[in-house]
């Protein structure tokens, strides 16, 4: 969540910024009250996305994610996470006809 936390900060970004933040639960959102904090000040849009995927918990299926960003395919997205989320968010993407230029990701890995 670091990177997209410094992009909060970030006034170069703009202000219709839109923050999906994926965790199994809340207890396991990290920096949220700075997060909520940055969000306010800025004016962004904070989604907080909690459960374990699986089933009909799919939140980042197209529709799914067109739900919370409708307008994804005319924003720069920014993607970190463990492998399986980035992979499950650029499949999205790609099925949503978001232009590769638009999208920026960086995996995730947890030291071994």
């Amino acid at each position: 969540m670091t990177p997209i936390r410094a992009l909060l900060e970030d006034p170069a970004i703009g202000s219709d910024v839109v923050v999906l933040y994926r965790v199994r639960t809340a207890a396991d959102a990290v920096l949220l009250g700075e997060l909520r904090n940055l969000a306010r000040a800025r004016g962004a849009r904070l989604h907080v996305i909690s459960g374990r995927t699986g089933g009909r918990n799919q939140p980042f299926q197209p529709a799914n994610l067109l739900t919370l960003v409708p307008d994804v395919a005319v924003r720069d997205v920014y993607v970190c996470g463990p492998a399986p989320l980035t992979r499950a968010v650029l499949a999205a993407l790609r099925s949503l006809r978001v232009p590769s230029r638009q999208v920026h990701a960086e995996l995730f890995r947890l030291a071994a």
